[in-house]
């Protein structure tokens, strides 16, 4: 299974739905009545990123998840092929773009060849590397 592809006008969408966001960001962030006029694009910038950055995390950690419940409750070693239980273990991982996201990443742990191992989508994928 080939990672989707979005297009230019997709990826557009997806940006106009984050720009209404930052209207309710400036609202909670200053009021209705916005900033004052002492407020410096500093400052404004500031807020700017911070609420980048919460809805990077946010989204990054919804999807994550949504790949992790993907998964079946078992998995089979990749050894020896026995049904092991999916659990999931507290990982924090890096973004490209500075995003330090937590979130549950699915674990199995093998009894019959005592080796833990991390299912994966792609795993469940025919003809997939």
């Amino acid at each position: 299974m080939a990672a989707p592809s979005f297009t230019p006008e997709e990826l557009q969408d997806i940006r106009d739905v984050a720009a209404r966001w930052g209207k309710i960001v400036a609202r909670r962030a200053f009021g209705d009545a916005g900033p004052g006029l002492d407020a410096d694009l500093a400052t404004l910038e500031q807020v700017a990123i911070a609420a980048a950055r919460g809805l990077l995390d946010g989204t990054l950690a919804t999807l994550l998840e949504q790949q992790a419940q993907a998964l079946p409750a078992e998995f089979p070693c990749p050894a020896c092929g026995r049904p092991c239980p999916v659990h999931h273990e507290p990982r924090t991982l890096a973004g490209t773009h500075g995003a330090a996201v937590s979130y549950r990443e699915p674990a199995a742990h093998c009894p019959a060849c005592r080796r833990d191992f991390f299912p994966s989508a792609s795993e469940l994928a025919p003809g997939r590397p």
